[in-house]
């Protein structure tokens, strides 16, 4: 059974010119990209943003938080958000504003190690191996080798390096581990 049987009536005009409307507004948006989400609503553990798309984001205050945008937690404040899935199993927009963060981030470090610019970072853990240093700028963890702090393996009291800013060399930029290790 044929849904329309006159597809040249003036209403099927219409709706298919509608539909076409609202695909070309929303042609630029394609899942695994950053989009602008404008916040419409906070609430005690969430903020609503409006993306364009038929149903509003969600993004948990927390990871709003976790990387640095607390002071952006306003109504029609902007937010850069991934876009995961248009739609998911129960119709709800999937987005991340932690992964745009992370990606804005990597092209930034990426653009500095080609000019060979240091970046300002603050230790704020030892591990194995070395130590795990905070960029200022946007939170995003990076490791910095024992050898490269220390002549030898790091055994030293290292609380006096820890929290104080200091300008540190990209070493290098593995896109495939994620791993960006920095000098001092």
């Amino acid at each position: 059974m044929e849904i329309f049987k006159d597809t040249n009536s003036k209403e099927t005009k219409e709706l298919e010119k509608l539909l076409n409307n609202q695909y070309s507004k929303n042609q630029n948006l394609i899942e695994g990209k950053i989009i602008q989400g404008v916040i419409t609503k906070i609430t005690d553990k969430f903020v609503f943003l409006d993306c364009n798309l038929k149903s509003e984001a969600i993004v948990e205050i927390s990871e709003l938080k976790q990387i640095g945008l607390e002071k952006k937690i306003k109504e029609n404040e902007k937010i850069d958000l991934y876009l995961d899935k248009l739609e998911d199993k129960s119709g709800n927009v999937v987005v991340s504003a932690t992964k745009a963060s992370q990606i804005q981030t990597w092209k930034l470090l990426m653009e500095k190690y080609k000019k060979n610019e240091l970046i300002t970072c603050k230790f704020t853990a030892k591990v194995r191996g070395g130590m795990i240093a905070t960029h200022v700028d946007s939170g995003f963890q990076l490791f910095c080798p024992g050898s490269q702090v220390f002549s030898g393996p790091v055994k030293e009291d290292v609380s006096k390096l820890m929290g104080e800013p200091q300008k540190f060399a990209l070493i290098k930029m593995d896109e495939l581990r994620g791993a960006v290790p920095l000098s001092l």
